[in-house]
């Protein structure tokens, strides 16, 4: 209950209140999995990339059922561009992004640290599943993370952790459409 208060005091946005934007984008993990090589898997990778961004960022930083207003406009901002990618890769028509939707500020709390790391894990795993010559890359911004990553990092050091998976999670997308576009 008084979790529940603060969140409602500090403008806290209510997971739930995602979920219709989630919605749109069912589907996008099997897509990627059905298509062959061209640009309609290309932009399925993209679609499902930007959905796995929101999922591990939701599943990171809501575990009292609220968000920051800045992880909720990325965790937006990833949803709605996942539907428009995943449009694409079924026939029809939109821009796919070049790039997943970046933070506002420079410094990320915990939380969404740990959600950016886990979105690029995971993403890396994929890659390194179905297209193993995309990883290189993106392995040495992980091992660059890792160097970074401490247990209570200042915000100088969590700024540089943003910055590393930003930088990895860019890659980590456009390696995906790239080697599913061949």
């Amino acid at each position: 209950m008084l979790r529940r208060l603060r969140s409602y005091l500090s403008s806290d946005v209510p997971v739930g209140s995602i979920e219709p934007l989630r919605a749109r984008c069912d589907g996008a993990t099997d897509l990627v999995d059905e298509l062959q090589n061209g640009p309609t898997r290309s932009a399925a990778w993209a679609a499902y990339a930007l959905q796995a961004y929101a999922d591990k960022l939701l599943a990171a930083c809501g575990g009292n059922g609220y968000i920051s207003p800045e992880t909720a406009g990325v965790a937006r901002a990833s949803y709605v561009l996942a539907a428009t990618c995943l449009a694409v890769a079924r026939g029809g028509a939109g821009e796919i992004p070049e790039r997943p939707p970046h933070w506002r500020t420079p410094v990320r709390s915990h939380e969404q640290l740990v959600g950016m790391r886990d979105t690029l894990e995971s993403l890396r795993t994929y890659l390194a599943y179905a297209v193993p010559e995309c990883v290189p890359e993106v392995d040495a911004h992980l091992a660059k993370v890792e160097r970074l990553w401490i247990a209570r990092p200042p915000a100088e050091i969590r700024g540089g952790i943003g910055d590393a998976l930003s930088n990895g999670l860019d890659l980590v997308y456009a390696s995906g459409r790239r080697c599913f576009s061949r």
